[in-house]
């Protein structure tokens, strides 16, 4: 019974949205005129391990699957599994990547940038997060890289 009253809050606000915003997202340089109409979710999905989609993400993902376009953010290895679903997706540096670079000065800049930019991209009307909101992952990463250098 929740999980209905969950889905039909959803759809109300879905439509809500688009009532109020029947103006098109002129920055969402990555949508088609037609979704950019449309409603658009986030996923950041950043600190998924395996190469298949998790559960929770799974559950997410069907959960937001009223919106028009559904984009996940996460490390490049969950791209096939993404891809072979018909999920939108962007991707970030994996971790390992980071810490194997040798570089941390010019990642915080990179991040940030990137993080900004997928969201002006996309133009998304709603984000949700399996795991760690985006600045607090890489931030711990970052911080972690910078630590081990200094010893």
């Amino acid at each position: 019974m929740r999980r209905h009253l969950q889905t039909i809050g959803l759809r109300y606000a879905l439509r809500g949205l688009r009532v109020l915003r029947r103006a098109d997202k002129p920055d969402a340089v990555l949508l088609t005129s037609q979704r950019k109409r449309g409603s658009v979710a986030l996923i950041w999905a950043l600190d998924e391990t395996a190469e298949h989609l998790s559960a929770e993400l799974s559950k997410k993902l069907a959960h937001l699957s009223g919106f028009e376009t559904v984009v996940v953010v996460c490390p490049p290895r969950l791209f096939t599994a993404l891809r072979s679903e018909g999920h939108f997706f962007e991707t970030l540096p994996a971790p390992d990547d980071i810490r194997r670079s040798g570089v941390s000065s010019s990642w915080e800049l990179y991040l940030r940038r990137r993080i900004a930019r997928i969201r002006k991209n996309w133009g998304p009307d709603f984000e949700a997060v399996v795991g760690p909101e985006p600045e607090v992952y890489y931030e711990s990463i970052l911080n972690a890289h910078e630590d081990r250098d200094l010893s």
